[in-house]
């Protein structure tokens, strides 16, 4: 072999050596390019979770406070026109308000254990005081029968659940309120859950051309060059 073409073979040789570290480098690039949008994807995986977590606690709120609530609320204001009707009536009174107020224990506790904001847990502390009072004013009707002012104390009842049915009033408008912003807020996500959905998908088919690219071996490329430049 002489002195040229062992010249010519070393050109070859370097030539080669320098295309495979280009290749090397690019392969390398494309290794954190797809590293990179697979971390991206697990982040979108991730939040797509915390959305469906956060749809389904709105929905779950929407029902078990908001709708359940207002049934509590509904149910008092009922009992409540109940003992109104009854005070018309001595002969019913006492059975009325008996067991109109286990009634109404059993609904305030039940209302009392959904979740309330800060406006409610006020309005809630409320009507509790009125209730109470209520209650005093009805056991002095039915343990005192020839009370001297009894109809006055009776005019103060009726009084008192006037007030208590418009606190109840004003906690059914916030269970309106409250479930109209939690059923937006599930709006919200459920948008938000639709774009990180095709943005996942964009994703992956990113994902799909990179690895495309990055499996396309050049050796056959590389040795054509070699044995015939």
């Amino acid at each position: 072999m002489d002195k040229r073409k062992k010249i010519g073979i070393g050109i070859k040789l370097n030539t080669t050596v320098m295309k495979w570290k280009e290749i090397l480098t690019k392969k390398r690039n494309e290794a954190l390019i797809l590293f990179s949008i697979l971390l991206m994807i697990a982040m979108i995986g991730y939040m797509h979770k915390t959305h469906l977590s956060d749809m389904e606690d709105a929905v779950t709120s929407i029902y078990e406070d908001r709708l359940v609530a207002k049934d509590y609320v509904f149910g008092l204001s009922k009992t409540i026109n109940t003992k109104k009707l009854a005070l018309n009536s001595s002969d019913e009174l006492v059975e009325e308000v008996v067991i109109a107020n286990h009634t109404i224990d059993q609904l305030l506790v039940s209302f009392e254990n959904t979740k309330l904001t800060s406006e409610e847990s006020a309005l809630f502390l409320k009507l509790k005081d009125e209730i109470d009072l209520s209650f005093e004013f009805e056991s002095q009707i039915i343990h005192n029968p020839m009370l001297t002012q009894r109809d006055m104390v009776i005019q103060q009842l009726n009084n008192q659940y006037d007030l208590i049915l418009a606190d109840l009033e004003d906690l059914s408008e916030i269970q309106l309120y409250e479930g109209k912003r939690l059923l937006e807020s599930s709006n919200k996500v459920m948008a938000s859950n639709r774009i990180t959905s095709r943005l996942e998908i964009a994703l992956l088919i990113v994902v799909v051309l990179v690895f495309l690219m990055a499996t396309s071996s050049p050796k056959v490329l590389i040795q054509k060059d070699f044995w015939h430049s």
